[in-house]
């Protein structure tokens, strides 16, 4: 291997690491957001799917990555984007 393809296989390691961490990170402050609003979740998966009560529907919910979607049929991404919606009753 040369020095080229060592630095990117160095960097891709790299990367992969840096998203699990942002991935877990992710987890751990949508649930606390959830919580702090007093939204009503279950957790499975360890963290990595929440389901959600929404004021219509239940959300299913991956924090790591932001993507939600209501049993209904509503997506959007992002955990504030969620509690904006729950809290205006469109979910």
């Amino acid at each position: 291997m040369n020095n080229w393809e060592d630095n990117r296989h160095h960097t891709a390691d790299e990367f992969k690491r840096a998203n699990r961490s942002r991935r877990s990170d992710n987890r751990k402050q949508s649930a606390k957001y959830l919580d702090d609003h007093g939204i009503l979740f279950t957790t499975n998966n360890h963290g990595a799917h929440l389901m959600v009560e929404g004021s219509k529907s239940m959300i299913d919910f991956w924090p790591g990555t932001g993507r939600w979607k209501s049993r209904k049929g509503k997506e959007g991404f992002g955990v504030r984007k969620l509690v904006k919606d729950i809290g205006e009753e469109v979910i």
